[in-house]
This record gives C-alpha cells, sequence and structure tokens, in this order.
C-alpha cells in the first residue's frame, strides 16, 4: 500500500508543480489545474512563465509514459495469472521473498505481488507479515472457500487454527521437521543402546520447534533415556507446556554459558547449533575451545563455509531448504494424514473408502485430532528408515518389528497429548477422553493398555506402512 501512495504522489508532482507556477504567474487556479493537465499530453505553449511550469511541462510526458507502463505491467500480470489459474493447480505467492518460491513453482506460479490485491488461483501461499496474511485472508474469505490456504505464521500454532483449508506454517516448523529426517538418530541411537544427549546452543522459535518434533520423531526404544541439553531461554516453552515431565526423555535447560559445560559438549551424541545473531563468533569458539569431529549447524551465514575446521560441521541451510513449495505446501505428508483418518473411519464406521469420503471424513475433525493424524504421518517417514536399517521389509516386516512399531506410535501419540497439555485421567461419563479437561484413559505405558487398543496401535501401523 505505501509503495502505490508513493507512485501516485510520484505521478501528481508535475501537477503539483504546474498549477504553482501557473499560479503564480497570475493565472486563475481553475485554469491553472487545466493547463497542468494537459502537460501530461505535451499539450503546454511555449514560452513558460517561470522554472517551476518548465520542470512541469518536462516531467508531465514522463508521468504519463510511467502511468502508461504500470497499466500495462498490470494488465499483463493479470492475463498471466488467468492463463495459468485456467490452466489448473496455479498457487499464488504473495508477500516479500517470493521471486524464489516463484521460480521454484514455475509455470504453475501466479505472482500476487506485495500489495496482497486479490487474484484467482488454485492455491494460495501468503509469505507477508502475519497480520497481513491474515487480513488478506478475512477480505477474501468467500473467495477462498474451496482453495488451500497456506499462511506463513511464526507464533500461533497450526492446531489453533479450525478451518481445514488454512494450513498455518512456518519456516522453522518446516526446517525441524526436516532436519530430523535428514539427520535421523536411529543408527546412533542403536550404537549407544538408546542412551544418548542431544545439544541445543541456542533456542527461541527455532529451537522450540526442532525440540517439539525430536520428541516426536526421536522415538526408537521403549526403554530409551534420550537427554536433551538446551543452552537458552526456556522459560517462555516450560510455562506453555505444563506435561513434559510426563515424557520420559528428559529436558534440561542450562542457566550456565556453554563453555562451562564443555565436558558435556564433548561428551554428546549430537551438538546443534540453532543461534543466529552470533553465529559465525560462536562456531569459530567452539571449533577452537573443543575437539568433537562435527557439530549439525542451521547455518545463517556462507562465511562458514571459509571457516578452518569447515569438515566438522554439516552446514544444515535451513531457510532456503523451507522456502521450497513441496515444503512448503507439504501435501505427501496431508494426503497420508487424510488417508489414515479415512482409514479410521473405514474401520471403526463402515464409511467407503473414496475421495469424497476422505475430504469429509477430514473436515469433520477437531483442529487437535488433524495434527494428530499429520504427526502420525510425520513419524512413519521414520518408521520407514528404522525398518530399513533393521533389513525389515516394509510391506510386511516381522511381528516382532511389527510390535515394537505399535509401542513406539503409542509412546508418539501420548507425547502428542503430552504436549498438548492432555495428562491421564478418567472422565467422568465413562468415555474414553474429556477434550474439556484434556484427559484420556490411554495415556499409559502400551504394555498397560488392554488387548483391544493394542489391536488398535498395531492396524495403524499396517495402515501406515501400506502407505507410501
Amino acid at each position: 500500500m505505501r509503495k502505490q501512495i508513493l507512485k501516485f504522489i510520484l505521478l501528481c508532482i508535475p501537477l503539483i508543480l504546474g498549477c504553482a507556477g501557473l499560479m503564480l504567474s497570475g493565472e486563475r487556479p481553475a485554469d491553472s489545474m487545466y493547463i497542468s493537465i494537459c502537460m501530461y499530453g505535451m499539450d503546454c505553449q511555449d514560452p513558460t512563465p517561470n522554472l517551476l511550469v518548465e520542470l512541469a511541462r518536462w516531467t508531465a510526458p514522463l508521468a504519463t509514459a510511467s502511468g502508461v507502463l504500470m497499466v500495462f505491467s498490470r494488465l499483463r500480470r493479470r492475463l498471466t495469472a488467468w492463463c495459468r489459474y485456467i490452466g489448473g493447480g496455479s498457487v499464488a505467492v504473495y508477500g516479500p521473498e517470493r521471486e524464489e518460491l516463484l521460480a521454484g513453482l514455475g509455470r504453475r506460479g501466479i505472482d500476487g505481488g506485495g500489495d496482497f490485491s486479490f487474484v484467482r488461483a488454485g492455491s494460495y501461499i501468503l509469505l507477508g507479515r502475519e497480520e497481513e496474511n491474515f487480513d488478506f485472508y478475512q477480505r477474501n474469505r468467500a473467495a477462498l472457500k474451496g482453495c488451500s490456504v497456506y499462511l506463513q505464521c511464526r507464533f500461533l500454532p497450526a492446531q489453533s487454527i479450525s478451518d481445514p483449508e488454512l494450513h498455518l506454517f512456518s519456516h522453522e516448523e518446516t526446517a525441524a521437521r526436516l532436519f530430523w529426517k535428514k539427520y535421523c538418530l536411529f543408527k546412533c541411537s542403536v550404537q549407544n543402546r538408546h542412551q544418548m544427549k542431544i545439544v541445543f546452543l541456542g533456542f527461541g522459535v527455532l529451537g522450540e520447534e526442532l525440540l517439539t518434533y525430536a520428541l516426536q520423531d526421536n522415538i526408537f526404544a521403549p526403554d530409551q533415556k534420550i537427554e536433551y541439553h538446551i543452552f537458552g531461554d526456556g522459560d517462555r516453552f516450560l510455562s506453555i507446556h505444563t506435561e513434559l515431565g510426563a515424557i520420559s526423555d528428559p529436558i534440561l535447560f542450562h542457566r550456565e554459558p556453554w563453555y562451562e559445560s564443555l565436558s558435556l559438549i564433548e561428551g554428546a551424541q549430537t551438538v546443534i547449533i540453532l543461534e543466529q545473531e552470533e553465529q559465525l563468533d560462536l562456531v569459530k569458539d567452539l571449533l577452537l575451545a573443543t575437539r568433537r569431529n562435527a557439530f549439525a549447524v542451521f547455518a545463517s551465514r556462507e562465511e562458514l563455509e571459509l571457516l578452518s575446521g569447515r569438515e566438522r560441521l554439516m552446514l544444515f541451510y535451513w531457510q532456503e531448504l523451507a522456502r521450497k513449495p513441496e515444503y512448503i505446501m507439504g501435501d505427501a505428508l496431508f494426503e497420508r494424514a487424510k488417508n489414515i483418518n479415512l482409514h479410521y473411519a473405514s474401520f471403526y464406521n463402515h464409511v467407503p473408502e473414496n475421495e469424497e469420503s476422505k475430504e469429509n471424513e477430514w473436515v469433520k475433525l477437531d483442529a487437535f485430532t488433524r495434527y494428530s493424524n499429520i504427526s502420525a504421518a510425520d513419524y512413519h517417514e521414520i518408521c520407514r528408515i528404522m525398518l530399513k536399517e533393521m533389513g525389515q521389509p516394509v510391506s510386511g516386516p516381522a511381528p516382532e518389528c511389527l510390535e515394537l512399531l505399535s509401542e513406539l506410535e503409542h509412546i508418539r501419540w501420548c507425547r502428542y497429548h503430552y504436549l498438548n497439555n492432555w495428562k491421564y485421567g478418567v472422565p467422568n461419563d465413562g468415555k474414553p477422553k474429556d477434550a474439556v479437561r484434556r484427559i484420556h484413559t490411554d495415556l499409559i505405558p502400551y504394555k498397560e493398555l488392554p488387548e483391544e487398543e493394542k489391536r488398535k496401535d498395531r492396524e495403524n501401523i499396517r495402515t501406515l506402512l501400506s502407505m507410501r
């Protein structure tokens, strides 16, 4: 909007100069306005009475040409957008830093611009500030019905949105989810008998997302003990997540600076550098102060490539990766989650398994249950990695492997609930859960579950393994 106002002011400058100069020369205001407007069409008589009018005479045609080019550019953009929309599968991208994303979308991409004016498309990606994104969504909600909208938001949890067509995303969340797949710790966990220490240097929004996904993805054995040692301010995270104590993997926040715990950093199985603001100095100090052979770095500075000791760094260019359209839109993950839900609906309520039922059943879910299915679909990728490392076929693992994965899936399900502040409890109405009080009868160890609930977990694993 500011750019539009600035452009309008620039176009009006010749008019202002012309009116001021002509009135100073004795012309009436109405005549001054008329003559100044005529200058935009190169209609001006010589000689000019003063310098202001002379400036207006030369700048008015330039303003006219600029205005014509602006109109032509806008019409061209609109025509291109309409053609791509008619072609199907189009994605409109709004906000700053959209060029890279549009390049990744290719001919599917429609440049929505930075002014958030509505264009017709099949899907929408909103990259602006939270207030801009939500304002665009609210203003055009009726026109957006039936379209998937991917809205960038750093501070509002995805589970808090009830509209199934609106998907919140943040680059921090996307990067966290991708990191644990790229650097899966299953083999390392096996080598250390599932007793590990993971160190975070830095925290903030990026650290919160990384820890949240770590607790749901790094589940490799029922008796594991993975300690998360975090050097950063975790007061907010601890205040919000009140049931972290129910998770068997300890989460330890350190008040002291990292250089007072060098023995921990040397002995940890994984050290992850999340600090962004003074990252280069931090990395240089770590390389000098320690002898460990590997640090995982959520890289924000290209200079890291030039450091002496670069071979000790695993650079994860998280921002570049998280901006790719396939990760922002996450269609494969959402489709897998929808298929999981459809299978449940078919198994328990005899709903036919077809595309129409899949969408209808998904819309029925509350946001919490939707993202529980998404969490299961995300952890499924870890399960496939584990089966590959164990030499087991995904299509039909051995019974003991199936039982192990069933127990691990139950642990993940419990952790998802704990991270959303649920706890064990028995509702007064005799049902298994009370969503208002956030209590559930199944938030107990797998071995204590009734056989019927264990059978559901096994069926869940079979369903997941049947999906790609």
